[in-house]
């Protein structure tokens, strides 16, 4: 019940500390208030409101710093011990992944199968970059990442392709299956900003979002196909589908991605790359930049990923609730060689034009 009465007491307005970092745990201002009241008391310091007023506008002499600081860092110490009793948690252990999959009608080893099927349709479509090198360097980036990859499952493929594009994009399909076009790998102004476009894409796979949105289109368009075990019988499951109108190669449902999956997959790409040590900032701030420097060269690719609003705001957001500060990595010497080889690679082919696609 002390806990109950530290923490419902009436709010006392007064200069004290701000929310921040303490050993590895995030504290809200309104708890720092709470507990520095508690440890006042406990170190026999009492402090009133004529105090506290001179405290706010600085009029304190010499004798009441000095008793201040040592009552203060006396505090300091309190603060750490009570703050990790009444959370129940570790100092430095850093928040762990909440990301679950939304509504779906697949198996994640279904994902993989329409992922497989629909990859060579794609890769049909598509001109591809056959070299070897390029290849080599982002599929060990990928998967160097999705090992951070909340939901990820043994069965994922993790296979990242390059295509011979000059468009900015880059698409996942269902089971790990990757592509990012070379002018992506051109436009990154260093490897954390190719790493966070990377990160984004692996999270719309470990969410389910290429199934989880024809879930919904089989829910909306035959809904007597799921009491009659429509999927999962035997034959084609990309022809069972087609069946209720679900596309397939560079027109497929899989590709086009509504704001709130875009808004998920930001999420899962944030914590992905915080927890493989790159500057979770690059990927919203690649966003950004191409937005602006490119316009022309990312219409396609902000047709598959409807930008949510607020999305530096919603991923600044996000970077304190994953744990303390880190030095983070933004750039290897690898990337750079990587892309001045692209960049002295002959021109990307022509575009040919694609149907229009949709968003939510």
């Amino acid at each position: 019940m002390a806990c109950c009465k530290l923490f419902f007491r009436p709010r006392v307005e007064y200069a004290g500390p701000k929310a921040g970092w303490f050993g590895g745990l995030r504290v809200s201002a309104r708890h720092l208030r709470a507990v520095e009241r508690k440890a006042a008391v406990l170190h026999g310091l009492r402090v009133t409101p004529r105090t506290l007023s001179r405290l706010r506008r600085g009029r304190t002499n010499p004798r009441m710093r000095k008793s201040m600081f040592v009552t203060r860092t006396g505090i300091a110490g309190f603060l750490l011990v009570a703050l990790a009793v009444m959370t129940g948690v570790t100092l430095g252990v850093e928040r762990p992944p909440d990301f679950k999959p939304g509504f779906n009608l697949f198996s994640p080893t279904e994902d993989i199968k329409l992922g497989h099927d629909n990859a060579a349709e794609v890769e049909k479509q598509l001109p591809m970059l056959h070299d070897a090198e390029v290849e080599r360097y982002v599929n060990d980036l990928g998967r160097r990442l999705s090992g951070y990859t909340p939901n990820d499952r043994k069965e994922y493929v993790w296979q990242f392709k390059v295509v011979n594009s000059s468009d900015i994009n880059a698409f996942a399909l269902p089971g790990g299956y990757i592509y990012v076009n070379r002018a992506t790998i051109e436009a990154a102004q260093d490897e954390a900003q190719l790493a966070g476009v990377i990160a984004h894409e692996e999270g719309h796979v470990v969410m389910r979002h290429g199934t989880h949105q024809a879930s919904e289109m089989v829910l909306a368009q035959a809904p007597l196909s799921i009491l009659g075990g429509f999927l999962g019988q035997s034959g084609s499951l990309m022809g069972q589908l087609a069946q209720i109108g679900v596309g397939f190669g560079i027109s497929s449902i899989f590709l086009h991605n509504s704001r709130s999956n875009e808004a998920q997959a930001d999420e899962v790409g944030t914590y992905v790359l915080y927890q493989a040590g790159y500057d979770p900032h690059a990927m919203a701030q690649f966003f950004q930049i191409i937005e602006q420097k490119y316009p022309q060269r990312t219409l396609q690719f902000f047709s598959d990923h409807p930008n949510p609003a607020n999305r530096i705001q919603m991923v600044d957001a996000e970077i304190p609730t994953l744990g303390p500060p880190k030095e983070w990595r933004t750039d290897g010497p690898e990337f750079q060689s990587i892309k001045r080889h692209v960049l002295g690679l002959p021109p990307a082919p022509k575009p040919k034009p694609q149907p229009q696609s949709t968003s939510q």
